[in-house]
């Protein structure tokens, strides 16, 4: 994976050679997809409004992914993605592309890898040491 990313290196400092972890996730919710997405059988979550609260600024709501790390952005998949093909026309890589609030993304790997990744979809960057 090739990864290219905008963020902000006053709120989380980082120097040549410093290891870091790196998630991305559609939700902050520990058990999975989103509330209201549909579930793999294709009918509708019905998790309960408070649910949806994962997290909140006042601190109220439930905690989700953020208490493991210590840089989180939230965003978009936010450009067509571009898919790279070898000569006997298999797809052998792809980028994909997010906007974290005029922060961008670029992650480029195999195409399997890949896949969950949609336009449109909302992300979470992820980040600790």
């Amino acid at each position: 994976m090739d990864l290219t990313l905008d963020y902000n290196v006053e709120l989380f400092p980082l120097q040549n050679e410093d290891s870091f972890a790196l998630a991305l996730a559609t939700s902050l919710a520990r058990g999975g997809a989103p509330p209201g997405a549909s579930t793999t059988d294709g009918t509708e979550d019905t998790t309960d409004e408070k649910e949806r609260d994962v997290w909140r600024p006042d601190g109220k709501g439930r905690r989700g992914l953020e208490d493991d790390y210590d840089y989180v952005m939230y965003g978009k998949v936010s450009t067509k993605m571009h898919e790279y093909h070898h000569a006997a026309h298999h797809c052998i890589s792809r980028t994909a592309y997010a906007s974290f609030g005029g922060l961008l993304m670029s992650l480029t790997g195999s195409f399997r890898h890949l896949t969950s990744i949609v336009l449109g979809d909302p992300i979470y960057l992820l980040v600790r040491k």
